[in-house]
């Protein structure tokens, strides 16, 4: 007897051994497959968004400090104030080197490669009891693995780790699948009636899950598909079971109850909350229409599913505004296929649901994943990290569809097959990597596999101009203008590389084509305002004080002029440029009356902290320093989050020396 046990638990710990030695082994290469990506420098969003945001520049971890950086963000309606605060704290670690934020980018998707794997192994297990009663898990030991490793290692993940600023997708999801964890963990203990405490128990899982739904919802607000992601994994996976019964609060039946509160809240969503979200005012910046982007995400989320099947390089990319609007269901021919395809996947997961269900269940988590970012909201059409936990469903079939295969020499080839996908999916992910590693090379390629990008034609044109400033090489200028005709040629390009071709040749010395100057002003007044136009006139405006640029200043006040004008600039946008025009006003045409009057517009069209402090310097510069220090109090009223705290303090100290020089000078 005593034999026996020792065999047995010799077993259990070889057993355990085996696991950690399997999973050792996933993030070692999951590791290694993004390692030479770590080496690259930020990009796209990640420069305003972190670089140009002085609050996340730490110089020690207090309150205070943490407090201004989580409530410097801009994106979202929340401000994603957990990413943002994770932004300062490597700022502190490793300054302004991108190295440290992507590893920490690395570190987030290594945790949840494995939190993928644990929520994985329960989901299968579940799926698996539904077939056959008194399975057990088991029975599925690398069910868990078998999803992780795909997952961690599949390339449409990418952008998620190396592109820095998505750390807001990585991060919600990290909490959303701890969450989910944690709710299965319960769940599994509760179901077959293996819990002892269940109430103290659910107090603790429930505390829990709210907690980690709270931070994944203030990382990225599509944090908030994993509320609907609880609701599905208990329809598909528990089906409000207890013990083996059906769950009850005295007489109501639970899951009729959920599903009558559900309605209740789709019904206010649907008649309150969503119309304001989606009218045409919400699309006027956009380059389509709602039923254009309905559409067209049709077509985009067939292309998310072929790049999950089969991954290809070429088609990979962090820029995908080349991807072709759909004008109509037969412009392009392939709309109308794509919804229909999309219709057909619909119906038949409902028809298969108790044959297949967990083929049900992948389209549907596949669905609730792309329900805010891929459906009738304005944001932009097509992006990869919005795949970054979407996919996870589907997945789940390969261990569920090993599990059924009973012959010896089929599992052989399945396994072969699978570990083949495995190293293909490695191999890309760190093909991608590499290119990631170098930002020439990257860009270079970019703008090749996708040359109707005007985007990714830009941004190889901005690293042009870069290693011409660095190396005085006239050469990189002339590349730079080439990529810069190919991006205003591009599809739906938008007025910033027209302004960076003027900008450009008088880097270069030389007089800029007299049409740019119409072309622009004539964009800037007539076409769907982005965000983008702001900070392009804002480097017009330091490009000109600075002397780098020699625009006629009647011109760029003409582009002020015309951005004012343009009836799609949201009353944001608005703002933004007045406060520019003020700051030409001031530091390019010495009319400090006018700039002061400019400012008091731009708080009148939108009152802001920093336009408060922008016009209390204005009127310090004026010599009204009781004004000044009026608005620099209702600056520091309206800076909630203490952003701004360090510069409306060193404003006043400055304002009250000042007054006091002045003081001094009249006694004399």
């Amino acid at each position: 007897m005593l034999v026996a046990t020792a065999s047995v638990t010799d077993r259990a710990g070889i057993f355990r051994w085996v696991a950690v030695g399997r999973w050792s082994t996933l993030l070692l290469l999951v590791t290694l497959c993004y390692w030479p990506g770590l080496h690259g420098g930020f990009v796209f969003d990640d420069d305003v968004n972190i670089l140009q945001n002085e609050a996340l520049r730490l110089k020690s971890l207090d309150i205070q400090g943490l407090r201004a950086a989580a409530g410097s963000g801009h994106a979202g309606p929340l401000g994603r104030p957990v990413a943002m605060a994770s932004f300062a704290i490597d700022y502190l670690i490793g300054g302004a080197q991108a190295y440290q934020y992507k590893l920490t980018n690395l570190l987030i998707h290594l945790c949840n490669t494995a939190l993928v794997g644990m929520l994985a192994a329960r989901l299968c297990q579940a799926f698996a009891r539904r077939r056959a009663r008194g399975f057990e898990l088991t029975e599925l030991p690398w069910a868990g693995w078998m999803v992780a490793a795909l997952w961690g290692l599949h390339p449409l993940n990418l952008t998620g780790v190396l592109y820095v600023v998505q750390r807001m997708t990585s991060l919600s999801t990290l909490f959303g699948l701890a969450a989910l964890v944690i709710y299965t963990r319960f769940r599994e203990q509760t179901y077959e009636g293996r819990s002892q405490r269940p109430i103290v128990a659910g107090a603790v899982s429930a505390l829990l899950v709210l907690s980690c739904l709270v931070l994944s919802i203030y990382s990225k607000e599509s944090g908030l598909v994993f509320l609907a992601l609880l609701l599905w994994v208990e329809i598909w996976a528990y089906q409000f079971r207890f013990s083996s019964e059906p769950m009850r609060i005295r007489t109501f039946d639970l899951r009729r109850s959920v599903y009558v509160l559900a309605g209740f809240a789709a019904a206010y969503l649907l008649l309150r909350v969503i119309p304001p979200m989606v009218s045409s005012g919400a699309y006027a910046n956009r380059d389509f229409t709602l039923p254009e982007r309905v559409m067209t995400e049709g077509r985009i989320l067939i292309f998310y599913l072929r790049m999950f099947l089969l991954p290809r390089n070429a088609e990979l990319s962090l820029y995908h505004d080349d991807f072709e609007i759909s004008r109509s269901l037969w412009e392009p021919a392939s709309t109308a296929l794509a919804l229909l395809a999309l219709g057909a996947l619909t119906v038949g997961s409902w028809l298969l649901r108790r044959r297949l269900p967990e083929f049900a269940f992948a389209w549907g988590w596949f669905l609730i994943c792309h329900s805010l970012e891929s459906t009738i909201f304005p944001l932009e059409l097509a992006h990869e990290h919005r795949n970054y936990f979407a996919m996870i469903g589907f997945m789940l079939g390969v261990p569920l569809a090993l599990h059924r295969v009973k012959e010896a020499r089929t599992k052989r080839m399945f396994v072969l097959l699978f570990g083949g996908y495995l190293a293909l999916l490695g191999f890309v992910t760190h093909v991608r990597a590499t290119q990631w590693s170098n930002n020439v090379d990257w860009a270079a390629l970019e703008a090749a596999n996708h040359p109707h990008s005007p985007r990714a034609n830009y941004e190889l044109a901005r690293v042009y101009m870069i290693l011409m400033n660095q190396t005085g090489d006239s050469a990189f200028g002339e590349m730079a203008e080439e990529s810069l005709t190919k991006a205003t040629r591009a599809y739906l390009p938008g007025v910033l590389p027209f302004m960076a071709r003027i900008q450009l040749a008088y880097f270069r010395g030389v007089e800029p084509d007299p049409a740019l100057f119409d072309t622009v002003e004539r964009m800037l007044k007539n076409t769907p305002f982005h965000a983008t136009n702001t900070g392009l006139l804002n480097s017009m405006l330091v490009c000109q004080v600075e002397q780098k640029c020699k625009i006629p200043d009647q011109q760029a006040i003409g582009f002020l002029s015309a951005a004012l004008a343009n009836p799609t600039a949201s009353s944001e946008n608005r703002s933004e440029v007045l406060k520019l025009q003020a700051q030409y006003e001031i530091n390019r045409m010495d009319d400090l009356p006018k700039g002061v009057e400019l400012m008091r517009q731009s708080i009148a069209v939108r009152d802001k902290a920093p336009s408060r402090l922008m016009l209390a310097q204005g009127l310090a510069m004026q010599g009204k320093y009781s004004e000044s220090l009026s608005e620099l109090g209702r600056a520091a009223t309206m800076d909630q989050h203490g952003v701004l705290r360090q510069r409306i303090e060193r404003e006043r100290l400055n304002v009250i020396a000042a007054q006091k020089l002045d003081k001094t000078s009249n006694a004399r």
